[in-house]
């Protein structure tokens, strides 16, 4: 009676040490109790459960199983064999013990999402579904499980469900977790549109006439829309975006510069024997892909914080941070070509714009640009969507371009990016002077 005294006042004292995270005195007080009393279930689970916080996972296996063969009456401790035996890769293993776990506490969420995972390893997907939406019904105001949800009817490409679940994920996650602009467009694509409005007031509230709030105020309410976005919502939004924008554009599957490549290999082009114009070149992604044909490189854009990181990359000959109208007004040089990608979705009305680049085009000059789909008719022939960007119908751009005196030399539907996993459609063009 008095070792089995000592040996709980160890154990209390161990697992104190635990909790407050002294994990090498709490190891070396679970391993005395052991070497006294081997069959100490409690310490044998403790000790393998903090030899899996440290990741030595093949000990942590050993001690689990152990504190099991001596009582399997705790749920916790099959979970914890189940995280170990997921972390080993060994799904259907993990399975079986996320499942006694479940069999003794089903009301538990994270028991759901993670044997969800393991199915998921297992490429069992229908039962992985099954465990997240059980997870979501436990809890509906926890995140997780749509997000797995999201990520899991990615997989599959549905993508209306995965953005439909993503989007209720952004909605119950904690508040402050995610940007006013996400939690915004997720309301308003789950119909809850005056949810979304009111925010922005708010914002606007706070902060009277900052630009990002005022454009996307704009857009939802689908009144009062700028014919382009603001000067100030372009480089308040850019500049902060820069430092993470090529690693975030890579993420998004951005396909411009591709585009860009894959166009001008059919022109049998040789080496620095182009004038070009780069519009809204951003961090240089497409000026990557313009340089070798370039004898002279032209970057324009309205962030100074990517222009200083286009500027490392020492792929211009020249870069100017400007308004693209501005600029084009006031510059005396003709260009072989101009490259305007992923820029024009920040230009709603298109004339003016185009009507310059045509004069700064030597004849025969090409014009390489990108647009956001806009499906349908519309009033304008151009929409401000929600996501602060516009969107194009292609009618309208034939006719802008042929009425600006271009001839369209080719207009292909292509994926721009993706959002939220789903593809956002668009149109690569080539129209020449």
């Amino acid at each position: 009676m008095a070792e089995q005294s000592r040996n709980n006042e160890l154990f209390s004292t161990a697992l104190r040490k635990h909790l407050d995270g002294a994990l090498e005195e709490a190891e070396t007080l679970y391993r005395r109790i052991l070497l006294v009393s081997p069959d100490h279930a409690q310490a044998k689970h403790y000790l393998g459960y903090l030899l899996q916080q440290t990741g030595r996972l093949q000990e942590s296996f050993e001690q689990l199983t152990g504190a099991i063969a001596l009582d399997d009456r705790h749920a916790e401790w099959h979970f914890n064999l189940g995280i170990v035996l997921l972390k080993q890769g060994n799904a259907a293993a993990a399975i079986d013990a996320f499942s006694k776990a479940i069999a003794i506490d089903p009301q538990k969420y994270f028991y759901w999402t993670n044997l969800g995972s393991a199915f998921e390893l297992n490429q069992e997907l229908a039962r992985a579904e099954q465990c997240y939406k059980a997870a979501i019904d436990l809890d509906p105001h926890c995140p997780d499980a749509f997000y797995l949800l999201s990520a899991l009817c990615l997989q599959l490409e549905h993508f209306e469900e995965a953005r439909q679940f993503n989007y209720r994920g952004i909605v119950v996650a904690p508040a402050g977790s995610t940007s006013k602009i996400v939690l915004g467009q997720a309301y308003y694509e789950l119909g809850r549109k005056d949810d979304a409005i009111a925010l922005f007031e708010s914002w606007l509230k706070d902060e009277p006439d900052h630009p990002v709030a005022t454009h996307l105020l704009a857009a939802y309410r689908g009144k009062q829309i700028p014919q382009q976005c603001s000067r100030e919502y372009i480089e308040q939004t850019f500049d902060a975006f820069a430092n993470s924008f090529d690693n975030v554009l890579g993420r998004l599957k951005y396909s411009g510069p591709q585009l860009v490549q894959d166009y001008l290999t059919t022109l049998n082009l040789t080496a620095s024997s182009l004038s070009v114009l780069d519009l809204g070149c951003g961090t240089g992604l497409v000026g990557e892909k313009l340089k070798p044909y370039a004898r002279l490189l032209v970057g324009i854009d309205l962030s100074q914080v990517m222009l200083e990181r286009s500027r490392a990359k020492q792929l211009y000959h020249q870069l100017h941070q400007s308004d693209i109208a501005a600029y084009l007004r006031e510059a005396n040089e003709q260009y072989d070509m101009v490259t305007c990608m992923d820029t024009f979705i920040y230009v709603g009305r298109l004339e003016e714009t185009l009507q310059l680049i045509h004069e700064k085009l030597k004849p025969g000059g090409k014009l390489l640009f990108s647009t956001e789909t806009l499906i349908g008719a519309h009033e304008h022939s151009y929409k401000l969507n929600i996501s602060g960007r516009y969107s194009h119908h292609p009618d309208y751009l034939t006719e802008v371009l042929n009425r600006t005196g271009f001839d369209v030399r080719q207009m292909k539907d292509v994926a721009i990016r993706t959002e939220s996993g789903y593809p956002i459609e668009g149109q690569f063009i080539c129209a020449s002077r």
